[in-house]
């Protein structure tokens, strides 16, 4: 079982979670900058291809 895989994923899940609450708490800045749109766009496409990996090996 590919544990490596299972703990990058709760990782990138962990710093979606965190940019969600850091924007939660700065109310001025309510607007998402473009490179935090293509920094969530590319972690949730890092997290689709650690999925097909995780079917891909059994899991």
């Amino acid at each position: 079982m590919p544990d490596y895989l299972k703990a990058r994923k709760l990782h990138l899940n962990g710093i979606i979670v965190g940019m969600a609450g850091m924007k939660k708490l700065n109310l001025k800045a309510n607007k998402s900058t473009r490179v935090e749109t293509l920094t969530i766009d590319a972690i949730k496409a890092e997290l689709a291809f650690i999925d097909l990996q995780l079917k891909r090996k059994g899991d």
